[in-house]
């Protein structure tokens, strides 16, 4: 039973790639050699997440999901697919720790990995 306070949230998966997180501006990826005067977009998955993201992209319909995944990502993750997810977190994005929970654990380890932890030290 979830409770009120979630709502189903879609978000974009693929195999290889991860979990997608959302765009950066080409132009602040200065670190990664990129060109800094290339206006184009650049998708984040949670394999290379340089930004230490713990959330993504929610989408509120499953149709916007698979739009999406169809014009901006369908030639570079061909497997990828829309995976419900239960959140209760604000707006468009839905939190690693509801990913989990909704089931999607294998796929999330990267963001798993940003989570801020209580004490760094290595035990």
């Amino acid at each position: 039973m979830v409770n009120d306070d979630y709502q189903e949230k879609f978000i974009i998966i693929d195999p290889e790639e991860g979990i997608f997180l959302g765009t950066a501006k080409n132009e602040d990826m200065t670190f990664m050699d990129q060109d800094p005067t290339d206006k184009r977009l650049v998708a984040l998955f949670s394999t290379h997440n340089p930004f230490e993201i713990t959330k993504a992209v929610g989408f509120f319909d499953k149709e916007d999901a698979e739009e999406y995944w169809r014009i901006y990502l369908k030639r570079r993750c061909p497997k990828a697919f829309i995976a419900p997810v239960f959140d209760n977190s604000k707006g468009p994005y839905a939190d690693v720790v509801n990913i989990v929970k909704s089931g999607y654990g294998k796929y999330a380890w990267d963001l798993i990995d940003c989570l801020p932890m209580q004490s760094e030290i290595v035990h």
